[in-house]
C-alpha cells in the first residue's frame, strides 16, 4: 500500500487488513511512513507500529 491510500484511509476512520486481521489504525507517522494499528473489536488490544508495505 502507499502512504497517500494509508492517509486516506485514516482520514475517513477506514479499518485496513494486517497478518490476517481485521485492523484499525491508531496513527500515522509521514517521516517514518508508519502506521500504529490495533485489532478491530480487542477489550485491550496491542498497538503495532507497521511500515505501510505490510499492509493490505
Amino acid at each position: 500500500m502507499k502512504f497517500e491510500r494509508l492517509k486516506a484511509l485514516y482520514e475517513a476512520n477506514a479499518n485496513v487488513h494486517y497478518k490476517g486481521k481485521l485492523c484499525e489504525i491508531i496513527s500515522i507517522n509521514k517521516l517514518k511512513q508508519t502506521a500504529q494499528v490495533a485489532e478491530v473489536g480487542s477489550m485491550f488490544p496491542d498497538i503495532e507500529e507497521v511500515k505501510v508495505s505490510e499492509l493490505d
